[in-house]
């Protein structure tokens, strides 16, 4: 699957939030109106999984050698083939650190080792690695498809 950036600040997100927010108040996507998100537009990006919570999707994607979920509002989706190596769990009110989250696609260690992400946000090197290491076993796959 994969995404192009289409916006990249919260200001963009007022729209899609289920309620008028104040100035400066954090909305569902944990931004503000002055929330400078660290992706570029027009730039297209592989998503290695997807996170649902509280009503919105988050896609998992790198930019510049760092991991982040970002909120769908900001790309539009320039391919919708999902991964034959994704898997699916649902999470909803079992993760004590993330209890927003209620689903999560994606690679292996993502959905099944409950720390993966945790580790991914606190940039551990080993979840990073095995991150990287997952993008180029699909990268490969996708090469191998369009051949």
């Amino acid at each position: 699957m994969k995404i192009r950036c289409i916006y990249n600040t919260g200001e963009e997100l007022r729209c899609y939030e289920n309620k008028p927010l104040n100035k400066g108040e954090l909305g569902r996507f944990g931004a503000t109106e002055h929330t400078k998100f660290g992706v570029i537009i027009g730039k297209e990006y592989l998503v290695m999984g997807m996170i649902f919570g509280e009503g919105t999707l988050d896609y998992l994607i790198d930019d510049g050698g760092y991991v982040y979920a970002y909120p769908y509002p900001l790309f539009e989706v320039t391919d919708n083939k999902i991964p034959t190596s994704w898997f699916f769990k649902s999470l909803k009110n079992t993760d004590e650190n993330y209890p927003y989250q209620e689903a999560i696609w994606g690679y292996y260690e993502l959905v099944f080792d409950n720390n993966h992400y945790e580790k991914l946000v606190d940039v551990d090197e080993g979840a990073t690695r095995t991150y990287f290491k997952r993008k180029i076993d699909l990268e490969k796959e996708l090469a191998d498809l369009n051949q």
